[in-house]
């Protein structure tokens, strides 16, 4: 043993197989736990490495505030948003600071504003919000961005509305409605060069560029923040309300006069086709004697027609009786030949079974031949019995029997017989003809069923076209034709005959004349001359809906320029100054709430403050975002190649000071050193801008300088942008669902469901859609819509429908000068 070596005994131990296995066992075990605690050490290693990266991350986020993929996402952002907000900010110069008067588009243009507005606010909020361990996930980042935009786009989207309408327009006075309604009616006089500021220098007939669209946009608040103007405008109301809607009117008169035209020439191609169609229904008319002949020969011809198969069903008819009557005529003989022998049998009762065996025989050879029953006796022959054989009849019978038959017949003659004298008696015959006569009589009812209800035995067509069953035939067929007789016409009556031709030939012209019609439109009737035809409701309403507000009733389509302008124009322009001066001369608790002129006030109030504010919220969000751009591509920078700069004071005082900077920067300096032809120190703008600076209005003064100033350096860009990439353009495909949703997360009851009416004028209203024979309803109010219906101003809720398209429904807004709408379904 001390030399190690093993024992017999234990080597054999040792090599034995259940040993073995068990320390190959024990080996596989050992090996499975040494991979479980390398794969145990393998994640203890990684998942050290992870806390050890998510402490350098978190580290570096506590310097660096935000990974580069945030920096970059935020620039790409923020140029992204700079294309459409400049664009916004042109749009809305180009319409606020335009020469027309268009509410709906001003409209869509701060839809699109606000829109926009959102995104640049969400963006801003977001990246100044977003900071440290929330960029630890880019899922976590994302997910915390969306839950902003989520909250921050709808906020500013439907606050911004809120906001303007709660703070400016609906908290108001009577007196500042009335004041923005002077304010707006001066700049649309400075427009049409109704009234002359000196020391401006604006000429509405020349091109506006930037700079005058601008000047127009804020020149209705200007003269808004000016007392002294609206009380100089108050005083000279009259004059400048006079000149202002006739130099309007006839700075328009081209535009007019050629609508007017376009109108007139259209209904004078409507008449031509009006006296083509009634030229076509007096011929329609007059057809009705050659219709009249033409129904008659088709009648004539029917009737030999059926004339005809009526020959050819007889002679079928009378061939098969023919033949019948050829098989069963031997066997009718044979029948009566047979009865004959009956009779000479000696017992009745033998006569009797010979009869009955005889009648059986006879039912069963009848039914082979499929006719109706006959009974035998019909089979019988009247043979007509002469006085000379009826008297020698009697003798001979009176000698035979030795005078007793001659008694019996006196006795009868006396008793009111006929003395034995007979005129006629019954005899069988093997007379074919005789067989195919009974049969013609019997079957007639089959014949008739055949024949369609004719009897068997007309001879002649006359008496087959008068018979009562042609006629009836004649009626209905007629009648399938559009034609209606009585039920007892017959062909003898041509008289009534041509009178229903011309009621029919009438009623389907009128018909077709009617839908002829009712496809154009109008409900008239035909032969109409001319001045009456201009007079129709329905033309009246076309000139309504091409003329607008123009519209004079009547309207006739024969008018020269000069009668055109002395019949529609002066006629409006004394209207329309009617109207300017009512509602200058109204009180200032009409344009109170719950005054008449309430909702006018606002809307000119909305227009001459919501147009400036917007458009300098939007220049100065542009402005900032162009000067923070370089910032921004500084923090790109080195975010990328992880500078950390040091947060010392000094550097946080720089970074605090920068926006600071830019702010200042975007005001002071277009103020220091831009300027133009209205911001020039001779100006006379600079009176209005000293007046409300004196008025404690300072802020306003400045802000509108400012904008006066900027906005025609900024404008133009925007425009070329537009015009390179469409984005306005792009934007008006998801207006409408924008406009809808809006509208049914923020309904808006306008003030015509106030207890108090906007005006008691009354105007007509017209809606157009793009589908024919669309259902057109004012939901907000009672009376059922009809084109030109006559309500007061103010607003109301239209819903149109159609199957199979849906239904869209709209608030419009009814005023002069605005009185049709175009609302179209999908």
């Amino acid at each position: 043993m001390a030399n190690n070596k093993l024992s017999p005994f234990s080597q054999g131990l040792l090599s034995n197989a259940p040993t073995q296995q068990k320390m190959r066992s024990a080996a596989q075990e050992l090996d499975k736990l040494k991979a479980m605690q390398n794969k145990d050490q393998a994640k203890q290693d990684k998942a050290r490495l992870s806390e050890q990266k998510q402490d350098e991350r978190v580290a570096a986020l506590a310097v660096m505030k935000r990974p580069f993929w945030w920096v970059l996402l935020m620039f790409v952002c923020a140029v992204a948003y700079l294309f459409p907000e400049a664009v916004f900010n042109a749009a809305l110069t180009d319409v606020a600071g335009s020469r027309g008067d268009d509410g709906d588009t001003l409209k869509a243009v701060e839809l699109f504003g606000r829109t926009i507005s959102g995104i640049g606010v969400t963006l801003l909020l977001a990246d100044m919000l977003l900071k440290g361990r929330v960029f630890i996930s880019p899922f976590k980042a994302l997910s915390c961005f969306t839950l902003i935009a989520l909250i921050v786009w709808p906020t500013v989207f439907f606050g911004q509305k809120l906001l303007v309408d709660h703070y400016l327009i609906d908290a108001s006075s009577g007196q500042q409605r009335q004041q923005a309604y002077l304010s707006q009616l001066m700049r649309r006089a400075l427009i049409e060069n109704s009234v002359i500021i000196e020391g401006v220098d604006y000429d509405p007939n020349l091109e506006h560029s930037s700079t005058e669209k601008t000047f127009l946009s804020i020149f209705g608040g200007l003269v808004y923040a000016d007392n002294n103007v609206i009380e100089s405008l108050a005083q000279n109301k009259h004059k400048i309300v006079a000149k202002f809607v006739g130099d309007y009117a006839m700075s328009n008169f081209d535009q007019y006069y050629t609508t007017y035209q376009q109108s007139r020439e259209s209904l004078r191609n409507n008449y031509r086709e009006y006296v083509t169609a009634s030229h076509q229904y007096n011929e329609a008319l007059a057809s009705a004697p050659e219709r009249s002949k033409q129904y008659w020969l088709a009648t004539q011809n029917e009737i030999k027609q059926g004339w005809s198969k009526y020959q050819k069903a007889t002679s079928a008819y009378e061939a098969r009786v023919e033949a019948r009557a050829q098989k069963i005529a031997p066997k009718i003989y044979d029948y009566f030949e047979r009865r004959e022998r009956c009779t000479k049998k000696s017992s009745d009762s033998s006569k009797k079974r010979c009869y009955e065996r005889l009648d059986k025989g006879y039912d069963r050879e009848i039914k082979k031949y499929d006719i109706p029953y006959i009974p035998p006796d019909a089979w019988l022959k009247r043979e007509e019995i002469s006085t000379a054989s009826n008297i020698g009849t009697s003798i001979v019978a009176g000698v035979l029997t030795g005078g007793i038959y001659t008694a019996l017949q006196a006795a009868n003659a006396v008793m009111g017989g006929d003395g034995g004298f007979k005129d006629h008696r019954m005899v069988y015959t093997n007379d074919v003809n005789h067989y195919k006569n009974v049969l013609l009589i019997k079957m007639a009812p089959r014949f008739r069923k055949e024949s369609g209800g004719y009897a068997l035995g007309i001879t002649t067509l006359n008496d087959f076209r008068f018979d009562a069953v042609t006629a009836q035939k004649v009626r209905k067929s007629l009648k399938a034709k559009g034609l209606a007789l009585s039920n007892d016409w017959q062909l003898r009556q041509r008289g009534e005959f041509d009178r229903a031709v011309t009621r029919q030939v009438k009623h389907q012209t009128t018909t077709k004349w009617r839908t002829k019609m009712k496809a154009r439109g109008l409900d008239i009737a035909p032969n109409m001359a001319w001045g009456k035809f201009q007079l129709l409701p329905g033309v009246q309403q076309r000139f309504r809906q091409s003329m607008n507000e123009l519209y004079v009733s009547p309207m006739l389509a024969d008018w020269n320029n000069i009668q055109f302008k002395q019949r529609v124009i002066d006629i409006n322009i004394k209207r329309k100054t009617s109207e300017y001066l009512k509602v200058l001369a109204a009180q200032t608790k009409e344009f109170a709430d719950g005054g008449s002129l309430a909702s006018t006030g606002k809307e000119a109030l909305r227009a001459i403050m919501v147009p400036p504010i917007s458009m300098a919220i939007s220049l100065m969000l542009v402005l900032l975002t162009v000067f923070k751009l370089p910032f921004k591509v500084i923090e790109l920078i080195k975010a990328k190649r992880a500078v950390i700069s040091p947060q010392s004071a000094s550097n946080r005082l720089i970074q605090a000071a920068v926006p600071v900077v830019i702010m200042l920067a975007i005001i002071v300096l277009p103020l220091s050193f831009g300027s133009n032809k209205f911001t020039q120190p001779g100006s006379s703008l600079n009176y209005f801008f000293t007046e409300m600076e004196k008025n404690d209005s300072v802020v306003t003064s400045l802000a509108l300088k400012w904008l006066l100033t900027t906005q025609p350096l900024v404008q133009p860009i925007g425009s070329a942008i537009d015009s390179t990439l469409q984005i306005s353009r792009a934007f008006s495909y998801i207006s409408e669902p924008l406009e809808n949703f809006e509208q049914r997360m923020t309904p808006r009851q306008p003030s015509i469901m106030s207890k108090v009416k906007e005006s008691s004028a009354l105007l007509p209203l017209t809606i157009n859609t793009n589908v024919a024979n669309a259902k057109i309803s004012i939901m907000n109010i009672k009376p059922k819509y009809k084109a030109g219906i006559m309500l007061p101003s103010g607003g109301y809720d239209i819903k149109v429908s159609k199957a199979n398209h849906q239904a869209v429904r709209k608030w419009v807004y009814l005023k002069p000068a605005q009185l049709t709408f175009k609302i179209d379904l999908k």
